[in-house]
């Protein structure tokens, strides 16, 4: 009845999806704790994204077609996730003016090429589609930026100063995205110490004042 391929690696995907959405809605609120709420609403579709892939590599045999199916959409959800929300979350931090705009749109069309880059060398480059790898930092990374950005916005006393920092660094993150470097795959143990630093920044994010 319905076009596209369904399996539990696909919905985590875009469970990923919804979770983004839902933190530029809760951003749209302005307030303080509205936008911490909504980072970690956010880093939730990291989360997802974490374990979407390690989901689909453990379901046994795959298709082709569904391989490809499964790189298209993981990355079509990752651009919405991480190449959008923080843009969007940033803005509703205050930060709106016509050059932080023109930050995020080097930051989203950054985040466009790296993932366009990554589907290019997983089709014509892997046999398997199963990458080893990644060229250029992957856009998943803004999950540690985006609590880092909130706890710059507690502690740094002007807002001149926190909208200089958060331009400088959502732009110096999007040029990461297209960097040509090369970054292996993070095993379970380095995983497991991101998502335990991401919890340390997020329990600092609401303890500081």
């Amino acid at each position: 009845m319905f076009i596209g391929v369904y399996n539990l690696a696909n919905f985590v995907t875009l469970l990923g999806l919804a979770c983004a959405v839902v933190s530029c809605f809760i951003a749209g609120n302005g307030s303080d704790t509205a936008l911490k709420i909504a980072v970690c609403v956010f880093l939730l579709s990291g989360l997802c994204d974490m374990f979407d892939g390690r989901i689909a590599r453990g379901a046994g045999s795959r298709t082709r077609k569904e391989k490809v199916f499964g790189i298209q959409i993981d990355t079509v959800c990752d651009m919405v996730s991480f190449g959008v929300a923080p843009a969007v979350i940033c803005y509703f931090c205050g930060f709106n003016k016509w050059y932080d705009i023109l930050v995020y749109i080097v930051y989203a069309a950054c985040a466009a090429i790296r993932l366009a880059y990554f589907n290019t060398q997983a089709i014509e480059e892997t046999p398997d589609l199963n990458m080893k790898g990644f060229t250029g930092v992957p856009v998943p990374f803004s999950c540690l930026v985006m609590p880092l950005l909130m706890i710059v916005k507690t502690v740094v006393p002007t807002v001149l100063a926190v909208n200089v920092i958060f331009d400088i660094i959502m732009f110096m993150v999007g040029i990461a995205f297209i960097l040509n470097i090369k970054i292996k795959k993070l095993n379970v143990a380095q995983s497991i110490i991101l998502i335990v630093c991401e919890v340390a920044f997020v329990t600092l994010m609401f303890v500081l004042k």
